[in-house]
């Protein structure tokens, strides 16, 4: 495979991970699809509350950023499976996941539907958020 047609796996597998929890919207995740799934139904509920019309690529997008950038700050494996990812940020393009086997949901059949359209700009932000963790080279491992 060329270095052009190099495709990022990091999100995909960090979506299924399983290991110590992490905090997400002030509830306590195992797996960041878990956190996605609940953000989700808590933006909808927020839309339905504020009387807005259901607007599910921005409400798939908000569940996106708030799980995988809660894991990404404050989980030092995922800051590190990114680091050694040469393909994470460089040529935009990411792995969707296998969701396939998941039961069907509404936040599942949007993730799978709106994917391509936000991994890229969640891959941007976690990048982002490991500037504020220089020093996680003299950390112990998990």
């Amino acid at each position: 495979m060329s270095e052009f047609d190099a495709v990022s796996t990091t999100l995909a597998e960090q979506l299924f991970i399983e290991e110590r929890p992490f905090r997400c919207r002030d509830r306590v995740f195992w797996k960041c699809y878990e956190a996605y799934e609940y953000a989700y139904n808590q933006c909808i509920e927020d839309q339905r509350k504020a009387g807005l019309p259901i607007n599910q690529s921005e409400t798939v997008k908000a569940a996106m950023y708030d799980a995988f950038c809660s894991r990404c700050s404050q989980r030092k494996p995922m800051r590190d499976a990114i680091r050694a990812d040469k393909h994470f940020i460089a040529r935009g393009r990411h792995q969707k996941p296998d969701l396939l086997s998941l039961p069907r949901n509404i936040a599942r059949d949007a993730l799978i539907e709106n994917w391509h359209r936000f991994a890229q700009c969640v891959a941007w932000t976690c990048v982002d958020i490991l500037r504020h963790f220089p020093n996680d080279h003299l950390l112990p491992p998990d």
